[in-house]
């Protein structure tokens, strides 16, 4: 095979490659794109569970940074099962969010919180995942090129304590 067909083909095969969840870890993984760091606190509230917090976006560079979400919700959770072969998440929410893109200015310097929608563990089990430990993430959708920075949050047991 010729040197520029293969690299044909390896770009080709780049453009199709899927996003995969980053690697499950013991807590929050800051993730940097453009000078921003963006890390995670998420909270878990016991009886009922309930998972809220905040992504602190920090700004290291010298110049204003404007971050515009696709819509009205710019932080979501993507909850995956840890001991499982499935790459894609088992429940994403929140489900609906206003259609409206939101911007957020960040100075040099600065950092920005953006919340956590308040979830309950009931609201992510639903009927159809049993109560069980997960690995939970926070993705961000960017607009207007669409992409998504996922930062780790940790293992969360959403087993009910009796």
């Amino acid at each position: 095979m010729s040197r520029s067909r293969f690299a044909v083909l390896a770009l080709a095969a780049m453009a199709c490659a899927r996003t995969l969840p980053p690697p499950a870890t013991e807590g929050s993984t800051a993730v940097r794109l453009r000078g921003l760091d963006f890390s995670a606190d998420l909270e878990v509230a016991p009886s009922p569970i309930r998972l809220a917090g905040e992504v602190r976006v920090t700004n290291r560079g010298a110049m204003p940074e404007t971050l515009v979400f696709a819509d009205g919700c710019p932080v979501r959770l993507r909850v995956y099962e840890i001991q499982g072969a499935r790459v894609a998440p088992v429940w994403e929410g929140p489900r609906e969010c206003a259609a409206e893109p939101v911007a957020v200015a960040i100075a040099p310097g600065e950092s920005a919180m953006l919340p956590i929608p308040p979830t309950s563990a009931g609201e992510i089990l639903g009927a159809d995942l049993p109560a069980a430990a997960y690995r939970v993430t926070l993705w961000l959708a960017l607009a207007p090129d669409e992409r998504v920075i996922e930062i780790e949050a940790g293992e969360v047991d959403l087993t009910p304590s009796s």
